[in-house]
Formats: C-alpha cells, sequence, structure tokens
C-alpha cells in the first residue's frame, strides 16, 4: 500500500485506545478525558495527518467508542509523561467528533466487517473507503437512503 499523500486529502484510521491490562470501561470518556484532547502512540505516526480521523477501537473490547479528528501535524514526544512514556512515548493532539459513553451501544468491529486479527497488535490501520463507510453506517444508520425512507 503507498503512503502518497498527493491530493488525496482526508484518510481515516482505526485506532486502539486503552489495553488488555487497562481496557475501557462504560463512562470512559470521564476517566480516560484525556483521549480527547490527545492520543498516543508507540512509534512515530509518519503516516499520520492533521485532518484525518481516528476511528478509536476499544482494545480487548472490540467496541468503537469514539470519532476523533486530528488537529495537526505536530508529533509530540511524551517521554515525561508518568503514565505513558515508556509504552507510548508519542502523542498527536485531536478533538472529538463522536462520542459513545457506553460501550455496549458503541458498534463493535463484527458490525463494520474489520476482522480482529487484523488490528491485533496494531497501534492504528489505514481504513479503505469501503471500511470507513462502514463505520459511518454503523454510527449513523438512519442516514442511509433506505432507512430515512421507512
Amino acid at each position: 500500500m503507498s503512503y502518497d499523500r498527493e491530493n488525496t486529502g482526508r484518510w481515516a484510521w482505526l485506532k486502539s485506545v486503552g489495553s488488555a491490562d487497562e481496557p475501557l470501561e462504560d463512562g470512559w470518556q470521564e476517566k480516560w478525558q484525556y483521549l480527547l484532547e490527545s492520543v498516543w502512540f508507540p512509534k512515530h505516526p509518519r503516516s499520520i495527518r492533521g485532518g484525518d480521523l481516528l476511528v478509536y477501537y476499544a482494545a480487548g473490547r472490540g467496541r468503537l467508542p469514539a470519532v476523533v479528528e486530528v488537529v495537526g501535524d505536530e508529533v509530540q514526544e511524551s517521554r515525561d509523561h508518568p503514565r505513558y512514556a515508556k509504552r507510548w512515548p508519542w502523542r498527536m493532539a485531536v478533538k472529538p467528533r463522536l462520542l459513545v459513553p457506553e460501550l455496549n451501544n458503541a458498534p463493535s468491529l463484527e458490525e463494520v466487517g474489520i476482522d480482529p486479527l487484523r488490528v491485533r497488535r496494531q497501534s492504528h490501520i489505514l481504513l479503505d473507503p469501503a471500511e470507513l463507510e462502514a463505520v459511518r453506517r454503523a454510527f449513523m444508520p438512519c442516514i442511509d437512503g433506505e432507512a430515512a425512507a421507512a
């Protein structure tokens, strides 16, 4: 897959948040409020740019609790962060676009047709247009022509 961004516009990514030893819980946006301001990476995220969308994937839970937008190209080193310095030393600023506070109400990977093995041990993966459309439909089913007409 080529990462040439020339004339490609905004990209969308599935971004893992939480971990097996610290999974997201219901009401995650209160306990994990920092995920609404910044997102952390284990390696420098060279392909992600300002304007890109990140569809949060709650690791270990199989749910998609949020869509955030990356607010700029700047990647900051977070080596001084007491909680994430070793495991996730890089971060980017984000702003929320859509939140689902209760994880059981959030779309699942299964609903959007993304193979859980594809995201295993990946910080983030690029979504193709069909996957992004499936995510959109899972979050906003009433936008579909058939559902709106019913």
